[in-house]
């Protein structure tokens, strides 16, 4: 297993998905907004890194989940890409699939992100490094506060979304809720 580079809120860039050998970082947030020109780039060269490893007889998930991404960011229902990563890839690798989609969900705040980076959260629970358990668990925790929709909203970038998230978070506490409706998972959260 690969160790992963602890960093509270990495973003690492999603070109870096096409280098060879590449490992999705559990803890990294694939979902930073791209521009349109930056997403078709992105697009193009996953491909051809798909088409690549596919005649040399390979596999690679990082490339699928880059071309996963630069989809969403041009404005393609990615639902498809998803399902047939989930149906496809090793069961080790569900984790990073589910967190992936459900990043890009999230970054557009649209309803079903938290199923999905929850279902990813529970995957890589055993093989998580504590440091990156912990991460992840407070990342996901802070996100449960954003009110999610069908139709989502303009794309925020994780530190955005954060921000939001505690506010609402400092906004819920003010009114009360008992602690038992807040957070399954506040005797680890301090």
């Amino acid at each position: 297993m690969h160790a992963e580079r602890v960093a509270v809120d990495a973003m690492p860039d999603p070109c870096q998905l096409l280098q060879p050998e590449a490992v999705v970082s559990r803890v990294g947030w694939y979902a930073t907004p791209l521009a349109l020109e930056t997403a078709a780039e992105l697009q193009a060269q996953a491909r051809q890194v798909l088409q690549r490893t596919l005649v040399q007889g390979g596999y690679a998930l990082a490339p699928r989940l880059a071309e996963m991404i630069a989809g969403f960011w041009l404005g393609r229902d990615v639902s498809h890409d998803y399902r047939s990563l989930v149906a496809t890839v090793p069961e080790t690798q569900q984790a990073a699939v589910e967190l992936v989609f459900g990043q890009l969900l999230m970054s557009r705040k649209r309803a079903g992100a938290l199923h999905h980076l929850n279902r990813g959260f529970e995957l890589a629970t055993a093989t998580l490094a504590p440091a990156v358990y912990f991460i992840l668990l407070r990342r996901h925790t802070l996100l449960r506060n954003l009110v999610l929709t069908a139709t989502g909203s303009l794309a925020q970038t994780l530190p955005d979304l954060l921000q939001e998230a505690r506010v609402i978070q400092r906004l819920q506490r003010g009114h009360g809720l008992p602690r038992t409706l807040r957070n399954p998972h506040d005797d680890t959260l301090g």
